[in-house]
C-alpha cells in the first residue's frame, strides 16, 4: 500500500526532543564518570572506593543537583546532534528508495 511518510521536520524535532530526553537521563552516569576519572589527580588522594560509593558520597555531600552540574550546555550539544543524525537518516533512506 501507499504510506504517508512524515515529514523531514518531524524527524529532526523529534530527533532533538529525543537527544535532550537521553541527556537528561544519562548525564548523571556522566558526573560520576567524571568524578571517577578525576580522583587521584593533580596530587589529590582517592576519594570513592566505586561507583555506588562515589554515588552515595556526591549525593550527601552536594545533593542531587551536582549531578546535573553543567547539563546546560550539554543539551546544546545533544540537540542538534541527535537531531540531524535523525533528519539525516530518514533523507538518505528516502533518496536510497529510488536505487532499489
Amino acid at each position: 500500500g501507499n504510506v504517508q511518510k512524515s515529514p523531514i521536520w518531524r524527524k529532526l524535532c523529534f530527533g532533538g526532543a529525543g537527544g535532550v530526553m537521553a541527556g537528561l537521563i544519562t548525564y548523571p552516569n556522566d558526573t560520576v564518570r567524571r568524578m571517577l576519572q578525576l580522583q587521584g589527580s593533580r596530587g589529590t588522594t582517592s576519594i570513592y572506593t566505586g561507583y555506588f560509593d562515589c554515588v552515595k558520597k556526591i549525593y550527601a555531600k552536594h545533593g542531587i543537583q551536582r549531578f546535573y552540574h553543567g547539563v546546560g550546555i550539554n543539551i546544546v550539544r545533544m540537540a542538534p546532534n541527535t537531531a540531524f543524525q535523525f533528519g539525516s537518516y530518514e533523507l538518505l533512506k528516502r533518496l536510497s528508495e529510488n536505487f532499489a
